[in-house]
């Protein structure tokens, strides 16, 4: 004789809708930490690692809009370490318009040796602040 099924040992309808809720929450709350983690990591832009020589000069290319909305900055978190300065190009004698559709030239110079952080960001022109961060290098300068 097989015992019978009792009410007492069936999960009820109100049990298994709790169980489904809380899991359903549990996984909507993962899939928002996530989303925040990745956005995190857009906001500070891509980073990369550079190496320079005492005296060296490396130029970094970023993509411009061209749109004249907005400007590229470059900024260095330790000037003792590496200065940062934009190349600019001078417009070819014959030509009316100037075309900014290329992209933005920065020249990166190592001044002593140490390493600094040299944070690239577009903002909208005459605007104050940062801006939003395009790209991060860390920049390693060593002696020759």
């Amino acid at each position: 004789m097989t015992p019978l099924a009792t009410s007492a040992s069936r999960p009820t309808v109100g049990h298994l809708l709790r169980t489904v809720a809380g899991s359903f929450w549990l996984i909507l709350l993962l899939t928002g930490s996530l989303a925040c983690s990745q956005n995190s990591q857009t906001d500070t832009g891509e980073k990369r690692k550079l190496k320079v020589t005492v005296g060296e000069i490396k130029e970094v290319s970023l993509p411009s809009r061209g749109d004249g909305s907005s400007e590229l900055i470059g900024t260095s978190d330790n000037q003792e370490v590496v200065e940062v300065s934009r190349q600019q190009l001078a417009p070819a004698v014959d030509t009316l318009k100037r075309d900014n559709s290329g992209p933005a030239v920065f020249q990166i110079k190592g001044i002593t040796v140490g390493t600094a952080n040299v944070v690239f960001s577009a903002k909208p022109l005459n605007q104050t602040g940062s801006g939003q961060t395009v790209r991060t290098y860390v920049v390693q300068v060593v002696t020759k």
